[in-house]
């Protein structure tokens, strides 16, 4: 009983303390109290040093709060000065535009009409900047661009020099429309910035000299266009560059300065077309490669069937690698037997090879029906996209709705490219295997009027 009683006061104790004394403060005991005087006593002894802890931090509060007052004390007098100085600085700014409007007016006045000149120049620099920047003659004569944009944008008067730049500009400008050139030039792409031969055709084209690529020229800088053109418009550019000056040769010119040719390169490829048909284009190839890998193999095989079925006819003694010849050893094994029984044997080897000679043309037929119809399924699975952009963007970006108008019209053109070939091979394969069931129908009706006749010979004979 003493031991338990022992326990609670030291539990109690526990309690207590950590009720009463702060986290982190030296008072914490951890030595269990024996009665309860002594709990008591410790209690209140904690209690004290409590108080005594807050009455400490209160103080030291207090002294802090003063020091918060008097910094509180100073931002407000900075905030003061500063709000001074804004409104110094405001009504200097406020006299400084009425000084540049005084100013700018005067300015007009001493200009008099050469401030028409001025804004004619710099609207003139302007408009042949723009040209000058996205022009082929610019990559052999750079640094063209920079006078006219100072001219354009200056607060100034135009010197003379500066005037007479434009129009010397606009004369090189015309001059160098009717030469066709190759001169050493700068592309930051090739050759780490290092000059290369090019061939520049007036400001239409320009290609480089050693492999006829052709080049592009955004803001005054020249770079080799992502895609070429065709094989056959580099190999003309090679002509230009291999002639003569007096040689008169055939050449690739864009009247639009490049826009037609970067329309060129990037129309799609038909690798590009190809793959916008999607998973349905590639099944409807897959059912085309299969359907024309079986046609054309029976095709071969019927060819083959017709070789053999014809070097048979010119012999008489049956060979077992043919249609016909197998017919023919199956009237051998039953032509001493009744015409109606010979007729139901040839008959029956007839009908056994059909199915070899009509193998696989199902299989096209079904192939060349089917395509048209997933070409078709395509085709409304495309137009379903179509919808669904004009509902989520509207109709007024047609790149929008292209990736489902490409769809819808690449399966069909894929469905119908895949239905033609296997239409032909299953009607020329058809036609074959019609031809060789007609001739072993005739064979064999002719082997069974040459047997009626000799039976009918022998009786007439004997009688």
């Amino acid at each position: 009983m003493m031991f338990k009683m022992k326990s609670i006061l030291a539990v109690v104790a526990a309690g207590a303390a950590a009720l009463a004394i702060p986290a982190g403060a030296a008072m914490a005991q951890n030595t269990p109290v024996k009665s309860i005087d002594e709990l008591i006593a410790r209690v209140g002894k904690d209690s004290r040093e409590a108080r005594a802890e807050a009455q400490r931090r209160v103080r030291e509060f207090m002294q802090k709060k003063a020091q918060q007052q008097k910094l509180l004390n100073k931002a407000k007098a900075e905030l003061a000065y500063y709000r001074k100085l804004e409104a110094e600085n405001n009504k200097k700014l406020d006299q400084n535009k009425m000084l540049i409007m005084k100013l700018d007016n005067d300015l007009r006045v001493a200009q008099g009409s050469f401030g028409e000149l001025f804004g004619v120049a710099r609207q003139a620099a302007g408009e042949l900047e723009s040209i000058i920047k996205t022009s082929f003659i610019t990559g052999q004569y750079p640094g063209r661009a920079e006078p006219l944009d100072q001219v354009a944008n200056s607060s100034k008067l135009p010197q003379v020099s500066e005037l007479e730049n434009i129009y010397k500009t606009i004369l090189q400008e015309a001059r160098a429309q009717s030469e066709v050139v190759t001169y050493k030039g700068s592309i930051p792409e090739l050759n780490n910035g290092e000059p290369v031969d090019i061939t520049r055709v007036g400001a239409f084209d320009s290609w480089l000299a050693k492999d006829a690529r052709f080049l592009k020229i955004e803001d005054s800088e020249l770079s080799v266009l992502p895609r070429q053109p065709a094989r056959r418009l580099r190999a003309l550019a090679r002509n230009v560059t291999k002639a003569s000056p007096d040689q008169i040769v055939k050449g690739p010119i864009d009247p639009t300065r490049g826009t037609l040719l970067n329309l060129v390169v990037n129309t799609p490829t038909l690798m590009e077309r190809y793959k916008a048909g999607g998973n349905i284009g590639y099944a409807v190839t897959v059912m085309a490669v299969i359907g024309i890998v079986v046609g054309v193999w029976r095709l071969f095989v019927l060819f083959g069937t017709s070789m053999k079925v014809r070097a048979q006819m010119r012999r008489s003694e049956p060979s077992k690698n043919n249609p016909l010849g197998r017919i023919m050893a199956a009237y051998e094994e039953a032509k001493d037997k009744d015409i109606e029984t010979i007729e139901l044997k040839l008959d029956d080897a007839i009908l056994k090879e059909s199915g070899k000679l009509d193998y696989g043309l199902s299989l096209i037929k079904v192939l060349a029906a089917v395509s048209p119809l997933m070409g078709l399924l395509g085709t409304v699975i495309g137009m379903i996209q179509t919808f669904q952009a004009i509902t989520l963007f509207g109709a007024g970006d047609p790149t929008r709705m292209a990736d489902g108008i490409s769809f819808a019209l690449v399966t069909t053109v894929l469905g119908l490219l895949s239905a033609i070939p296997l239409l032909l091979l299953h009607s020329f394969a058809s036609a074959a295997s019609r031809s060789l069931k007609q001739v072993l129908e005739e064979q064999a009706a002719g082997l069974i009027a040459a047997n009626a006749e000799a039976r009918y010979n022998s009786t007439h004979k004997s009688s």
